[in-house]
């Protein structure tokens, strides 16, 4: 597959993350678990905008929601591109960096298939080892980290029908473990959701 197929992927899938996460589980209890991704999104915009010539006019980050606002990058066309691209390039950098210095490979780069890598990723996670549990924060940040708003998808749009035209193995197998990473953030919060709603109807019951 050329990047733009795994790109295309990750933006629906980081996409839906976010709307599922606003529209079902807003609950207490997550706010703290996924203020990092929030945080690291919008920074990314806010930095992207600035190193494109914008200017930031507004940053707000709580537990439950960010924004930025900002000045139109003077770069015409590839700032205001690049700056709604960030939060992805953040993601992928910080992920890389985490896992290589901190997780000590323990997610792994050796396939491009999406599939491969759902299963070495669920596999490798072991109750008894703390990478796991620092792990299942990322996944649960994941999706709000890299998801696009509305409005980075009117702006990014060049980027990705250029990104057809790429062929990479090694950033395929980037790209297709971050899209593992969010199809389990995704699963999570099923998870968490089916629990929510199975307590609700305990709450009725009494």
């Amino acid at each position: 597959m050329t990047i733009g197929i795994y790109i295309i992927i990750i933006l629906i899938l980081g996409y839906f993350s976010i709307y599922f996460r606003e529209r079902w589980l807003r609950l207490k209890f997550m706010k703290p678990l996924t203020w990092l991704g929030i945080f690291i999104h919008e920074s990314a915009h806010a930095v992207f905008c600035l190193i494109t010539g914008g200017r930031v006019t507004g940053f707000r980050v709580t537990a439950s929601e960010g924004y930025v606002t900002h000045y139109k990058p003077k770069v015409p066309v590839v700032g205001p591109m690049l700056t709604a691209m960030a939060p992805l390039a953040a993601g992928l950098l910080i992920m890389g960096s985490l896992n290589y210095f901190w997780l000590k490979g323990a997610l792994d780069l050796t396939s491009a298939s999406i599939w491969e890598n759902f299963a070495r990723v669920i596999l490798s996670l072991n109750p008894l080892n703390w990478q796991t549990y620092v792990m299942l924060v990322i996944f649960l940040n994941i999706g709000v980290m890299v998801g696009p708003s509305l409005a980075d998808l009117k702006s990014i749009w060049p980027l990705v029908a250029l990104s057809f035209f790429v062929n990479s193995e090694a950033i395929a197998r980037v790209l297709a473990l971050m899209i593992v990473l969010i199809i389990i953030n995704i699963l999570l919060f099923l998870i968490i959701l089916f629990f929510k709603k199975i307590m609700f109807k305990e709450v009725l019951a009494r």
